[in-house]
């Protein structure tokens, strides 16, 4: 006959009771102005509240919008159908709809505000521009909802939000201004140097301030344009005063891949026609005081030199225009230099140009190798 199990008997139920009490307690002791659990310390208590973080009574999604009634905040459940027209007609450019809604009864600018980002997202202008005249309220996100739009109709978009005294400066969460963004789109990029674009701006290195303002020394938009290789748009800022020192743009466009293919993960193999298509670029770069062998400045782990991005992508004759150009193969980054890098992770072809250029040492001047060669070697 089986060993028959014994059953579980229940605790008592003022037992049960007792101990939720003495649970509740305990946590209740360990919140902190937070109003959420910290755990004990070591079991020996609970820990001392963390410090507060800066915060507003509307943080995050609703930063900067005026809240006025309790539905602005949005709708427990489904929402009223009014709300749910509103939304389409912004979003469809149906202006009798949104004109209708809006004239009904009055609309606080958050309710407005959620239309706007709606038509802008969508180019529709006319809607846009109503809704702005209604009082719809701007947050710093708001601007960049029109990069959403159809090409041909972001610039109609982005003069309605300069009537509200936005201006392509206007920086959005820490310091994150657009032009980076418009590096795309060549009428839209020259439409927003002409209306005051600082070139040199950019977004916080180190996000330290959510409400502060952009860095004034940024090579964000100028890294932007290069890193797509994008003639054109890096003449343009460079012509408006960009400045090639605040960020390491030749190294992008030496290391520009293919669509899809990365590096760190797998050997990149691009076409020659690909692979060349970028030296104008750089050409224009260098011609306008860019180092071959500018050491990029970062707390990151990255390639650091030009011709090490170049290998790194697979770039033969990037990495034979910069040997050319007096790149130095043996400098070493986070990943090695281009030297080792070839040797171990190149084609053959790479290695081959690899040694070519540390055969010629163009990297060294004429005057360094006549004393390098007239230093004496050692007593006999």
């Amino acid at each position: 006959m089986a060993d028959r199990q014994p059953q579980m008997q229940p605790f008592p139920a003022h037992i049960l009771e007792m101990v939720r009490q003495q649970r509740w307690q305990t946590i209740r002791s360990g919140m902190g102005r937070q109003g959420y659990y910290i755990p004990p310390r070591n079991g020996r208590g609970p820990q001392r509240p963390l410090p507060q973080p800066r915060t507003t009574t509307t943080d995050g999604l609703y930063d900067e919008l005026p809240i006025v009634e309790p539905d602005d905040f949005g709708h427990i459940g489904p929402k009223p159908g009014y709300v749910v027209d509103f939304e389409f007609a912004c979003k469809n450019g149906q202006f009798t709809t949104v004109q209708a809604i809006v004239s009904s009864q009055t609309r606080t600018p958050a309710f407005l505000h959620s239309g706007l980002v709606l038509a802008l997202s969508a180019g529709n202008v006319e809607i846009a521009d109503y809704l702005l005249a209604a009082g719809a309220a701007l947050d710093r996100d708001t601007p960049e909802r029109a990069l959403s739009a159809p090409a041909d109709l972001q610039i109609a978009l982005f003069e309605l939000l300069t009537k509200k005294g936005w201006t392509p400066n206007t920086p959005g969460y820490y310091g994150q201004v657009l032009l980076p963004r418009v590096v795309t789109n060549i009428p839209l990029l020259r439409w927003f140097l002409d209306h005051g674009a600082n070139p040199n701006l950019g977004r916080q290195r180190y996000n330290q301030d959510r409400y502060g303002g952009p860095e004034t020394d940024s090579g964000a938009a100028l890294t932007a344009a290069a890193a797509r290789a994008d003639f054109e748009a890096v003449r343009i800022l460079l012509d408006a005063g960009a400045k090639i020192d605040n960020g390491a743009p030749l190294h992008y466009v030496a290391g520009a891949c293919p669509n899809g293919e990365n590096p760190y993960y797998e050997r990149v193999t691009p076409t020659k026609e690909f692979d060349t298509s970028k030296i104008p670029v750089m050409e224009l770069l260098v011609e306008r005081g860019a180092d071959v062998n500018h050491a990029e400045v970062t707390r990151y782990r990255v390639p650091r030199y030009a011709i090490v991005h170049a290998v790194m992508a697979g770039a033969v004759e990037r990495v034979r225009w910069l040997l050319e150009h007096g790149a130095n193969p043996e400098l070493k980054g986070g990943w090695g230099c281009a030297v080792t890098y070839a040797r171990s992770l190149g084609s053959e072809e790479m290695r081959q140009v690899i040694e070519d250029g540390l055969a010629a040492r163009r990297w060294i001047s004429v005057s360094e190798r006549e004393s390098a060669d007239s230093a004496p070697t050692g007593s006999s």
